[in-house]
């Protein structure tokens, strides 16, 4: 336990003691209560019957009330202050009293009240007796031969009083022995039980960057431990996943800058070599600005797709937006590139389909579409823009009729950096397919493509509906 209550050894341990701890208190105390209830109701039991007694040796006789003194001066009560005394009072005169209580006047009501019986008529009290110990008293009111009489039993509570206390105090050393060990047991048990996860924390240490290819086996786990250590391994199957695209974006970044640069240093060293006539000197910086060109347009894509890994395009920003109009953007930007080759843009779209997004996010998916279909068209040929709503969904077809993409290809069309055979021979930086798959995961939508070689590719790209605009 390192850092006490802070660890969840120590919060298991501190709350297991605590409430084990109040039950064995509360228990104590009930227990403690009970007893002494228990004891002082045992000795106002020998009172009441010591007062049937007394009551029983009362007759009448010559006219006169009498008690048969003789068969209760004995033992205890015939002695001085001994903590056991009686008296009984006829019409307000004592007619007897026990020797031990000496004063016949001692007021044995003096104390305070503790229980009252209406049918038996008899008060119990607890007061100071002659010897200024505790006694409980017992009065009993009744008619005897049609005069009121009075009874009086009391006893001391001295050696009740110290039972009460011995038993206090074995109890008090019961409880706090029983928290002792409830507290090393239950210290053991927090620190069985959470050994398990001890060592799996200790598992988890010795994996680094060197060695995320390493999983911990969830069937030698324990019930409780089995699910963390899956949802473990799937987080470093993410990070693993994230760390090796990240990887291969670097790697691949610096590949595909390495020609640009080549290319540009290579123009910069021909130029430096002699000087060079005016249409040369243009020709080479024209290579240059379109080298230039290329590598802005990677830049470019790159600050894209780390934004978009960043979690930049969420959709606490999103609005409501036209699919319509985004597609009727993304035709427009790339009108000058169909005009060149002659391909007609076929639309079958409606402006009433909306969904909630970014609209100049989802016009680059379209954008980047638009522009590889034609890319990769025959001039003089035509490209298919269908937009289909469903109840939940709408999906946008872009079809084209040029080279299409291989089985092969087809697989990692959407790898960052990849470029099928047939594209290498043209400008790109293999990343406008996987912006326009990451954009389209933002809006909870995904992406997809059929293709056969020879015959064309169609990309569909299906997006939620935005409910209260659909139409």
């Amino acid at each position: 336990m390192k850092r006490g209550t802070g660890s969840i050894k120590g919060r298991l341990f501190f709350w297991s003691l605590l409430i084990t701890s109040a039950v064995l208190i509360v228990l104590g105390i009930s227990l403690y209560l009970e007893i002494r209830k228990s004891i002082l109701h045992s000795v106002a039991n020998a009172l009441h019957s010591k007062i049937q007694i007394l009551k029983g040796l009362l007759h009448e006789e010559h006219g006169m009330i009498e008690l048969e003194l003789a068969e209760v001066v004995s033992g205890e009560y015939s002695v001085p202050r001994s903590g056991h005394y009686y008296k009984v009072i006829l019409d307000g005169d004592v007619l007897a009293a026990s020797p031990s209580l000496m004063e016949e006047d001692f007021d044995l009501d003096s104390g305070g009240l503790v229980s009252q019986d209406e049918a038996l008529q008899e008060k119990v009290y607890i007061s100071l007796g002659p010897a200024h110990e505790q006694i409980m008293v017992v009065r009993h009111d009744f008619l005897l031969f049609d005069t009121s009489a009075v009874v009086y039993a009391a006893q001391s509570l001295e050696e009740s009083i110290q039972m009460i206390n011995r038993f206090r105090t074995i109890l008090f050393m019961a409880i706090s022995l029983n928290i002792m060990v409830l507290a090393f047991a239950g210290f053991w048990i927090a620190r069985r039980s959470l050994s398990p996860l001890a060592r799996f924390s200790d598992r988890i240490e010795k994996i680094t960057h060197k060695t995320m290819g390493e999983r911990i086996d969830p069937e030698f786990q324990v019930d409780e431990v089995r699910n963390v250590a899956r949802s473990f391994n799937d987080m470093l199957d993410r990070l693993q996943g994230a760390f090796e695209s990240e990887k291969r974006l670097v790697a691949d970044a610096s590949h595909e800058l390495k020609t640009p640069l080549s290319v540009i240093k290579a123009q910069c060293d021909v130029l430096l070599q002699r000087e060079r006539t005016k249409e040369e000197y243009a020709g080479a910086l024209s290579k240059i600005k379109a080298t230039s060109d290329t590598m802005k347009k990677l830049i470019d894509d790159m600050l894209s797709l780390t934004r978009l890994d960043s979690g930049s395009l969420s959709a606490s920003g999103f609005a409501d937006v036209s699919l319509g109009e985004c597609i009727d953007r993304a035709v427009k930007f790339t009108g000058f590139m169909a005009e060149a080759k002659q391909i007609r843009m076929n639309k079958n779209i409606s402006n009433d389909i909306w969904i909630k997004g970014d609209q100049d996010a989802l016009t680059e998916i379209f954008l980047n579409i638009i522009e590889n279909a034609i890319k990769y068209s025959p001039a003089e040929n035509s490209i298919e823009i269908i937009l289909v709503p469903d109840a939940r969904e709408a999906t946008v077809e872009i079809r084209d009729h040029g080279a299409g993409i291989t089985q092969e290809d087809m697989e990692r069309v959407f790898d960052r950096f990849y470029r099928g055979a047939a594209a290498r021979s043209l400008p790109g930086t293999g990343l406008g397919l996987s912006i326009a798959k990451a954009i389209a995961e933002a809006h909870g939508g995904r992406i997809s493509v059929r293709s056969e070689a020879g015959k064309g590719s169609s990309f569909f790209i299906t997006l939620p509906l935005n409910d209260s605009h659909s139409g």
